[in-house]
């Protein structure tokens, strides 16, 4: 059996984490919280940005341990999961928040910074993640996560999720 890798990305607050947790139930999938491991995975937090700098070779190290672990697969959610090489991933789902004013308020939730909010709504506006996961080579599934309902994300990427290709290599 091969084992799947489903990235969920996208900018903080645009609903990565609800999906996942949807999409692992519904696959059977594990899901990787990558926020649970940042301490692990990063070689220091910068108090000036108010983040974890992560060690991409950790974070691959991480995800490689996790999927030996797992029965089918994993299901990870996070702002860096595009990040992982092309080989590692079968699917990346970048989630986007077309609504910038609710983007905002739920980070404003979060007790984010002005400052971190910014950048936040900046790289939401310019969509890094999306780009990023492109020039990865990633097979990518754009949803809008502030304009769907979860029910709706689901029926939207549902074709991609059962269209996984059969190959891949983990070396």
């Amino acid at each position: 059996m091969v084992k799947k890798v489903i990235v969920i990305t996208g900018t903080p607050g645009v609903g990565k984490s609800t999906l996942a947790k949807i999409v692992a139930s519904r696959l059977k999938l594990e899901r990787l919280d990558l926020s649970q491991y940042y301490n692990k995975i990063s070689t220091r937090y910068n108090r000036k940005k108010h983040c974890y700098d992560v060690d991409r070779t950790k974070f691959i190290a991480l995800v490689k341990s996790k999927l030996k672990e797992s029965e089918k697969g994993l299901i990870i959610d996070s702002h860096i999961a595009h990040l992982l090489p092309k080989r590692m991933v079968d699917l990346c789902i970048v989630l986007i928040c077309s609504n910038l004013t609710l983007l905002q308020r739920r980070l404003n939730k979060r007790g984010y910074s002005q400052k971190k909010i910014r950048e936040n709504l900046d790289a939401e506006i310019f969509q890094v993640c999306l780009l990023e996961a492109k020039e990865k080579g990633h097979k990518v599934v754009v949803v809008d996560g502030c304009t769907f309902s979860s029910k709706k994300m689901i029926t939207q990427i549902w074709p991609a999720l059962k269209n996984l290709g059969k190959k891949r290599t983990l070396s």
